[in-house]
């Protein structure tokens, strides 16, 4: 699959894995998401810390190494035809990612970020070019990647062109509609929870904007989105939804013991990568095929919601 640089160290499984020749491309990806659903990224020194999350994404992500050299060029491109305007809402966004976590910004700089989401805003120039938010998406990416300024700038953008273009419109039509699939599923797991909400008028429109927009990078500690991220790369952006239903079960009883529960929405707690993960794969045999089907698709596919209209006519929801 790829050439990995260890220098030294014992290579684990999936760093042996991705290493080896994959004759059958399809059965070698299916193996690797088993590993990475089985075994995760661990390293002695922390799961932030593995030095190939970067190989597993863009392997993952169907993305070939990103030339340096073109990298470069798209730089040189992005300093002499980004507007002032695209360029002032980019650095706006950009000194306040993560801007807490101390670690993250040890090994990324603001000029780096600046840098790719120029770069990302000329390449999609012709559909919305940069939107609020993007910053937050690549702060994993960038920080998986941080020996590889051009690889993150690959991976990021095939995330938001491949995987949720729809998140990335002017009126954010992919994100509105993964949140109106929150309140379904929600619905659907924990009805007791999803009444209760709605008695306090709070839908995910209103408590969960940030998490869908962000696929749940938003919510620290940053470790915890990164094993959470290696789920969403190997199995679908889509898991967010159930990721974020996830955290409202793991919360319930504070909710629904709470006379205003948005004060408890307002930010989300810390995230519980473990029983968020075990939580959202529960859900999957929960939920309605048909329903599952529009939540995988619901990043790209602008039918989505036509057919979830249908759906929650037909079945009185």
């Amino acid at each position: 699959m790829m050439q990995v640089e260890h220098r030294g160290r014992k290579r684990d499984s999936i760093e042996h894995f991705i290493g080896l020749p994959q004759i059958f491309l399809a059965n070698g990806l299916a193996q690797l998401r088993y590993m990475v659903l089985v075994e995760g990224l661990q390293t002695p020194q922390g799961y932030d810390q593995c030095p190939y999350r970067c190989y597993v994404w863009s392997i993952l992500c169907k993305v070939p190494t990103f030339p340096t050299d073109k990298y470069l060029a798209l730089v040189q491109s992005a300093s002499s035809s980004i507007s002032s305007e695209m360029y002032q809402k980019i650095k706006n966004d950009t000194f306040r990612t993560l801007m807490h976590d101390r670690h993250f910004h040890s090994k990324v700089s603001e000029s780096s970020l600046i840098r790719i989401l120029s770069c990302l805003a000329i390449s999609i120039q012709s559909k919305v070019g940069y939107v609020q938010g993007l910053n937050v998406l690549l702060a994993p990416i960038v920080y998986a990647c941080h020996k590889s300024e051009p690889q993150a700038f690959a991976i990021l953008h095939s995330l938001v062109t491949n995987q949720i273009p729809l998140y990335i419109t002017p009126n954010l039509d992919g994100v509105h509609t993964g949140l109106a699939l929150v309140d379904v599923v929600l619905k659907i797991i924990d009805p007791v929870l999803s009444e209760y909400l709605d008695s306090k008028f709070l839908k995910a429109e209103i408590y969960a904007f940030p998490s869908v927009l962000t696929l749940g990078a938003c919510t620290p500690p940053l470790k915890s989105v990164l094993k959470l991220w290696d789920l969403l790369f190997a199995y679908g952006t889509h898991m967010n939804i159930l990721f974020v239903v996830a955290q409202l079960v793991i919360n319930r009883s504070q909710l629904l013991n709470s006379p205003q529960p948005m004060k408890l929405l307002r930010s989300f707690p810390p995230l519980e990568e473990n029983e968020i993960i075990k939580l959202s794969l529960s859900f999957i045999p929960e939920l309605p095929k048909q329903l599952y089907d529009m939540t995988s698709r619901h990043g790209y596919d602008a039918d989505v919601p036509g057919e979830l209209k249908a759906f929650l006519a037909e079945n009185n929801l």
